[in-house]
């Protein structure tokens, strides 16, 4: 029997991670470290059609990588130098897979990485907020009640208890529904922001395991 009901990964999924685009960019792997860019991009341009740049990409230390970038001029042309599955250089065959750029999942923007965000995380501090903001909420809510609650009994007292103006209960009566129903309204509101928050911290989770399995390559000229 089959359920309506989603488990939080599966809901997770309902919105994938975006599919890697197509770019004009390759990636060459065990290219020798001590070979000029310069070198290798006159050495790829009398292989291939429409070599534009190489970029020496370095590890996270900084260090020279086996790893060069290499822009086309187009996709087709790209892909063209792809479809071997490697690339010469110096006489020598480089595999070669599609260059992604790096890719936020905190922002869903490409150009960084979660890690280098300049978008404000989700923190403590923030959860901290939220709750000052429900709880200055809700007092104000009680002030307000309070003050139209007092003025209003202050308006039925009588010095008979049996002679009571009904039409003026009425009201107060009223007042106290419709407080209760903003509680209501404001606790349903408060529940949907921190049933968001939750999700939000599920999916950055998920997404920053995912950015832990790409290989990251920064952007560094070795010119």
């Amino acid at each position: 029997m089959s359920s309506k009901h989603q488990s939080p990964r599966q809901s997770l999924n309902a919105s994938p991670l975006p599919e890697p685009k197509p770019t004009k960019s390759i990636v060459a792997s065990k290219v020798p470290t001590n070979a000029d860019a310069n070198v290798i991009i006159r050495d790829l341009r009398h292989n291939y059609l429409g070599v534009e740049q190489v970029t020496r990409l370095h590890d996270k230390d900084g260090k020279v990588s086996a790893r060069v970038r290499i822009d086309f001029t187009s996709i087709k042309l790209a892909n063209a130098a792809l479809s071997k599955g490697y690339v010469l250089i110096d006489g020598k065959q480089c595999p070669v897979q599609t260059y992604q750029p790096p890719f936020c999942y905190r922002c869903r923007t490409e150009g960084h990485y979660a890690s280098n965000c300049s978008q404000k995380p989700l923190t403590e501090q923030r959860l901290q907020d939220l709750f000052q903001q429900q709880q200055q909420q809700l007092e104000s809510m009680m002030n307000a009640f309070e003050s139209k609650w007092n003025e209003r009994l202050s308006s039925v007292k009588t010095s008979s208890p049996t002679n009571v103006n009904l039409d003026k209960v009425i009201p107060v009566l009223k007042d106290l529904t419709s407080i209760c129903q903003q509680f209501n309204q404001q606790n349903v509101q408060m529940q949907q922001k921190f049933s968001s928050v939750i999700n939000h911290l599920q999916d950055l989770n998920l997404q920053a395991s995912v950015e832990q399995t790409r290989v990251p390559f920064p952007e560094q000229n070795g010119h």
